[in-house]
This record gives structure tokens, sequence and C-alpha cells, in this order.
């Protein structure tokens, strides 16, 4: 390792300060990581003083040198003088930050430089034996890992503490509505029901009439109706045939209601986007995860709507371990880019205890949870019987962490594929909306 990868002053300097003023840089001293250190000895003396503070015992060079001799670091890994000479070398405390923010640094460079190496060997073998994707994937994988490790290292460690109990409550609420009352910005969602019941009109429907300023269930302006949720559909169950199908009737529709309410005619291409890929994506793989944060940086979305989710991945779709990876997937790429997500998913086949079918979703319990919001389209008891239902009670089978104005029933309708079979429903909806 060439001496631009490490600082042995800035080690000694900080080591030296955490003896001088243990108080002062205790929480800077303690964010920067035991591998952080480079050289073996700062590493070990500053797991010696570590231990110290988290004990809260007092701290200088004559206890620290004792500390360590009584865990038989000297002289074998800690030379006699060597906590001496760092606490000579001791700076500020309003420097330790700045020596801490310089070791965490140049751990990162060290561990992007490694990483690098390891893959650069890796293609290396690959293009001797004939590269496969499954060699590009794992390659992406393991540098995407080490991005975000390195990203986490270099994190400030001078970062503001814990915000106060009072100055948090402090702070006034507001919302960022994509529909008042209903949808907000970050919120995710998750439609279930049984395979034809509708749920992927309704998911089609909600996509288009807020790209078109409409309210999802009225289809009512929202607003003055100029004003429109930017949407991107990634179609990972139908034909591109089979979504243009449904894509067309539902936007004629929408056309035709704003007419109706003497609005100009909306052009698609500006607030809707939409991929198909009927063979499912795999987002425990680096190169379907890095193809659709490229299509939300893209199109930089309100609303993403995706799915269903067992397409989501080819991993078992009962097993916690996967389910639990797309969900952190998902959920980074919505703090990073700041769009509210609706996803569908199939309802089991079992039933519930008053004989009706349960309306969670089928695969790992991890979804259960995962939703702010997560709601069903079973058949209503009043129903018509025929093949596809025509009146579905909306069933909410996870505790939602907010009161909405979600419709309880839905039925086929004339203006929209689906709307409220509650007349009531209409006095919920906050005027804005």
């Amino acid at each position: 390792m060439s001496e631009e990868g490490y600082d042995l002053t800035a080690e000694r300097a900080l080591l030296g300060t955490a003896m001088s003023a243990p108080d002062q840089i205790r929480d800077v001293f303690l964010a920067v990581q035991p591998d952080d250190w480079y050289h073996h000895t700062t590493r070990e003396l500053a797991g010696v003083i570590t231990g110290m503070m988290r004990a809260g015992r007092p701290i200088d060079a004559n206890t620290t040198m004792v500390e360590a001799q009584n865990r038989g670091l000297v002289p074998g890994r800690i030379p006699l003088d060597f906590a001496l000479r760092c606490y000579e070398a001791a700076a500020l405390p309003e420097s330790a930050a700045v020596h801490a923010q310089r070791i965490r640094e140049l751990s990162a460079a060290r561990k992007l430089s490694q990483i690098g190496l390891r893959i650069a060997q890796r293609m290396e073998s690959a293009w001797s034996t004939g590269i496969d994707r499954m060699d590009v994937t794992a390659a992406i994988k393991q540098a995407r890992q080490a991005l975000d490790e390195a990203e986490q290292i270099t994190a400030d460690v001078a970062a503001e503490p814990p915000m106060p109990m009072g100055k948090f409550l402090s702070i006034p609420d507001t919302h960022d509505w994509l529909v008042p009352g209903l949808l907000e910005r970050m919120d995710r969602v998750v439609l279930t029901g049984a395979e034809g019941g509708g749920k992927s009109v309704l998911c089609s429907q909600i996509a288009a009439t807020l790209a078109a300023g409409l309210h999802p269930f009225t289809a009512n302006p929202l607003g003055s109706g100029t004003l429109h949720t930017r949407v991107l559909v990634i179609d990972c169950e139908n034909s591109p045939t089979q979504a243009r199908r449904r894509y067309r009737w539902i936007t004629a529709m929408i056309d035709q209601r704003r007419r109706n309410h003497g609005l100009t005619p909306i052009d698609w291409n500006d607030t809707m986007s939409i991929e198909v890929r009927p063979a499912g994506i795999d987002l425990l793989t680096g190169l379907d995860a890095a193809w659709l944060e490229r299509q939300i940086s893209a199109f930089a979305p309100d609303l993403v709507v995706l799915g269903p989710l067992y397409k989501l991945h080819h991993e078992n779709p009962n097993e916690e371990k996967p389910a639990r990876e797309i969900a952190w997937i998902l959920d980074g790429l919505r703090e990073r880019h700041g769009f509210a997500l609706l996803t569908e998913a199939h309802a089991g086949k079992t039933t519930a205890g008053d004989g009706r079918r349960n309306m969670a979703p089928i695969g790992s319990s991890v979804w259960l949870r995962w939703p702010e919001f997560g709601f069903g389209m079973r058949r209503s008891d009043d129903d018509p019987g025929r093949g596809r239902a025509q009146k579905v009670d909306v069933v909410s089978w996870r505790g939602s962490r907010e009161e909405r104005s979600w419709p309880s029933k839905l039925h086929h309708a004339a203006i929209l594929p689906w709307m409220p079979a509650d007349p009531d429903y209409y006095e919920t909806i906050p005027r804005s909306a």
C-alpha cells in the first residue's frame, strides 16, 4: 500500500486527542470503526481506548497503557512507549473531526481499491473461461455493495446528534399529497385480489387518472385540473398488446371525462411512461436493479406502478430473505427518488374465520408488514355472480398507518372501470380533491 492510501500522522493524532480530551471527542472517535485504522498498532490501541470509553473509565496515556498491558497487548502488539508518543502528537479537540474524517475517507478509498482489484481479477479469469451473465451480475452486485459501504464509511463523523424530542414535536406537519386525503408522496400501497379480479385494471386506473389530474375514484379534477402527477408504469406481467388494450380503454374514458369538465386534452407523453417486461424482472441481480433505477432517474416520477410482487425476483416467493431484500431495494429507490409506490399481489386461497377468502398477499409475511396501506378486492355478496366480479368489497388486510379516504366498495361503471358503490364515499373526499 502506497503512503497515499493511509495517514499514520492523522491516526496517531486522533489517538492522542482521545487520551487528552476523551469526553470532548468521544462521539467523533467512536465513529471510526476498527477496520478504518490502517496500521495494526493504531488499530490495537484504538480498540483499547474504545473499550475504556464505552465502560466509562478514566482515560489518559498511563491508564491506557495499563489497560493494554492487562489485555496482554504490550509489548507484542503495542510498543511500551506507543501511547505516550501518540499522546505527545495529540491535536486540539476541535481538530478531531478532521482527523477522523481523513481516516474514514482513506479507509473507504482502500476498500474501493481492493474491490476494484478483485473485480478485475474475476473478469480476467472469466475472459479466459468465457464470460456469462452470472459473472457480470455477481461483479455488479459486489461493486454496488462496496460502493454502499464506502458511502457509509465516508459519512460526516461530525453529523448532528439525534433531534431532541421537544424540537421534533414542534415541527409542523405538512402533507405532500398526490391525491388529497388519499395518496401521499412516499406512500406504499399493495392491492390484492383473486386472479382476474380487477386489481390490475384498478392499478391502471389509478395510474392514468393521476397522470391526467383526476381523482382516481370519482374522476373529478384535482384542484383546477392543471396539476398532473408524473407516473411511471413497470408492467411485469402483461404483454405489450394486453397493456396497450387496457390503457387505450382507460385513457379514452379519462379523455372523455376531461372534455366533460371543460379541460384541455392531455398529452399522455408528458406525464406517463411505461415499460413492459412480461417475463418479470429480478431485482436481486445488479443488472435489473440498476436498470430500474435508470428508468426512475430518467423519468423522475411522482408515482411508480410496479409489479406484481411475485414477478420482481426469481427466488421462492414464500421465503423471507428475498422478500426482505426486495423491500430494501424498493425502499432505497423511494428514499433516493421520492415517489409513491403502487403494486399488486395475488391474494391467498385460504379462507378467513367468516368463511370468506383471505385477501392478504401470498408469499412471505414481509409483505403483510411492509406497506402503509394494503387493500384486497373481494367479490361482494350482492355481486351478480358473472365470470368476472362486477362489484367488490375493498377490504383492508393491513392496519393502515393513517386514516385515508379509500372506498369500501367498488362497482363497474361507465365513467371509469371501477367507481365507488357507496354514495356516502363522495362526502369523505376533501374539498380540494
